[in-house]
């Protein structure tokens, strides 16, 4: 038998024939030998861990029953999309109380810097079973005249990443900005409130690392959007802080009919072999309002650009799991839902 490894000397994925290619191979004589035979890595289980669903065109608030059926036009149209798990972040309980009986849906509650007074409630809709993990933003500050990021240190809100710690419960923080605009993925810089902001960005990453990741080393901390930074200084975070993750939201895009070069390739294809175990998929998705419209804006302009640039990595079939899902799955731990078919 020829091994699909020995044809390809030093090819990564795949490392042998995928089953279905092995079986036509050598089933019925060989008879379909070749019939779509392509080895290269795929993944029916893509666990969307930054999802904004519970609003469209805010401030539309959509209710679980709307949710529900964004989320199963996404699944009926998206063959990837199997498992169809994904993180919601959102402040509102009605939406922790629909999706508590979901074994696909996870909520994240999104808090803001003057709600750490809600620790009580915190441990009370984690104990309930009403949420996975807290959601934390530091554009609040760009609301505010005098803008003060030091808030984050408070003794108040190191209460509630003791206890993020002693639960296990993952923390998705929101720190920085990117620097100018991103036509391509539709972002606009924030250079207009970083001229009246009195700090920078590094300055607010230093303070987070700092107060935040170094002193709760329990806490998995996900920055989201890739925290707006590129491959080799994301690498040295990692290096320093075991604790530390990313979701690939808005920094992994890629329009559909687009590809990239081989040069663009190389350092988000060795960043994820390296670092797999703290990478999550994300989209950073929302649902359009009417309704009737939500599928075609959504799926096309969000979910489907994040999907692209990773399936064009040409990763290992072990990495592109973890990125996946996998580590999404452990950063979860012990807040995983079992879903009917594990059951």
């Amino acid at each position: 038998m020829l091994s699909l490894a020995a044809a390809l000397p030093g090819q990564e994925t795949p490392v042998a024939p995928y089953p279905d290619n092995l079986e036509r191979l050598q089933g019925d004589n060989g008879f379909s030998r070749g019939f779509g035979d392509t080895n290269h890595s795929f993944s029916f289980d893509w666990f969307d861990s930054h999802a904004h669903l519970a609003w469209s065109h805010y401030p539309n608030l959509l209710k679980g029953g709307q949710i529900q059926e964004v989320i199963d036009r996404w699944l009926g149209y998206t063959g990837v999309y199997h498992s169809g798990r994904l993180i919601l972040l959102d402040p509102y309980l009605e939406t922790m109380e629909w999706a508590k009986n979901d074994p696909r849906v996870y909520v994240f509650w999104w808090l803001v810097w003057e709600q750490a007074n809600q620790l009580p409630e915190i441990k009370r809709r984690v104990e309930a079973g009403l949420i996975q993990g807290l959601k934390l933003h530091t554009g609040d500050f760009r609301r505010k005249e005098n803008p003060d990021y030091h808030v984050m240190g408070s003794e108040a809100w190191h209460k509630v990443y003791r206890y993020c710690e002693e639960a296990d419960l993952p923390v998705l923080i929101h720190v920085n900005e990117h620097w100018g605009d991103q036509a391509y993925t539709y972002g606009r810089g924030a250079k207009k409130f970083w001229a009246r902001a009195g700090y920078t960005n590094q300055e607010l990453l230093d303070y987070c690392l700092s107060e935040l990741v170094a002193k709760h080393p329990k806490v998995k901390w996900i920055l989201a959007h890739m925290n707006f930074q590129g491959t080799e200084t994301l690498s040295a975070l990692f290096e320093r802080y075991p604790n530390l993750y990313v979701d690939t939201s808005i920094g992994m895009f890629l329009r559909e009919y687009d590809h990239l070069t081989a040069a663009e390739i190389e350092p988000y294809r060795k960043f994820c072999i390296r670092w797999a175990d703290r990478i999550m998929f994300g989209t950073d998705v929302f649902a359009y309002h009417p309704l009737e419209s939500s599928y075609p804006g959504s799926l096309h302009n969000w979910w489907l650009p994040h999907y692209i640039f990773i399936s064009r990595l040409g990763l290992p079939q072990e990495t592109l799991d973890k990125v996946t899902h996998g580590t999404c799955e452990a950063v979860l731990g012990k807040y995983l839902k079992k879903m009917p078919a594990e059951e």
